[in-house]
């Protein structure tokens, strides 16, 4: 059965443990860490036996930062991330870069193509291998072509996991990206079939589920199909206080997932 997940920078609470009781009590079967001090939650989620779905972002810098004192913060910060997310037996989300893009001027990195795609994969042959020594996981993210201009679709987050050749990094969807970038959201979820590790949710404009015109029975039907029994999280904006937006965004999911699995 698929989990429900949410973001814990979405609940309110004055611990991560008050915030992932607060996530259950709201229907939500557990949070994903998200948020500025991504360190100090992981070790706070550990200190206290909080349970996570997976660790999203948190590091300095990015993979193909511009700035390549950036790229080594983001590299020697995703080394520590995955120390972490080991012991919290929760995978590591990653992309190349966020806010960059090659479809404006002065948006780029100041590299060629092949260039970013390079050190991308030098970044993610690094992490790699880290996460093979310390136990943890590396989901690999697509995000949509405005926000980078490396791993856009799932086909490239496919592609990336496979130029790795390893068990501990697999791709994931983000349904408000693949709602852009993708010609069919099924056809992308059944691309990845098994290997598909996470899910994301966000309506069409990325407010929470069930407030978009996204087509959350083609979403769980794919889902269903290949077999798909892991994390689907909120990573969404809400469109409301949190205490009412939230319980109806995890009833509305719950629903559409019976109503595919029916």
């Amino acid at each position: 059965m698929i989990r429900l997940g949410v973001q814990s920078r979405l609940v309110p609470g004055s611990s991560l443990r008050e915030r992932h009781a607060t996530a259950l009590a709201w229907g939500f079967d557990g949070i994903e860490l998200s948020g500025p001090d991504m360190f100090g939650m992981a070790h706070e989620a550990i200190a206290d036996g909080v349970p996570v779905s997976a660790l999203c972002g948190g590091h300095r810098g990015w993979p193909i930062d511009p700035d390549p004192r950036r790229v080594a913060e983001s590299r020697e910060d995703i080394d520590r991330l995955l120390e972490l997310a080991a012991r919290l037996d929760a995978p590591l989300i990653l992309v190349p870069i966020y806010g960059r893009n090659r479809k404006f001027p002065g948006m780029d990195t100041g590299r060629s193509p092949e260039a970013d795609e390079a050190l991308w994969l030098a970044g993610l042959r690094r992490a790699t291998d880290r996460a093979e020594a310390v136990g943890a996981r590396i989901l690999v993210e697509p995000i949509n072509r405005y926000e980078n201009s490396v791993t856009i679709t799932v086909t490239d987050a496919l592609r990336w996991v496979a130029a790795m050749a390893s068990a501990s990094v697999r791709p994931m969807i983000d349904v408000f990206h693949a709602n852009i970038e993708e010609a069919s959201m099924a056809a992308a979820i059944e691309a990845a079939g098994s290997a598909l590790a996470y899910v994301h949710l966000g309506d069409s404009q990325r407010l929470e589920p069930g407030q978009g015109h996204l087509d959350w029975d083609e979403v769980f039907g794919a889902l269903g199909r290949i077999g798909y029994d892991g994390w689907a999280t909120m990573e969404c904006n809400l469109s409301g206080p949190a205490e009412v937006v939230l319980p109806r965004a995890a009833a509305f999911l719950r629903e559409r997932i019976a109503a595919a699995g029916a």
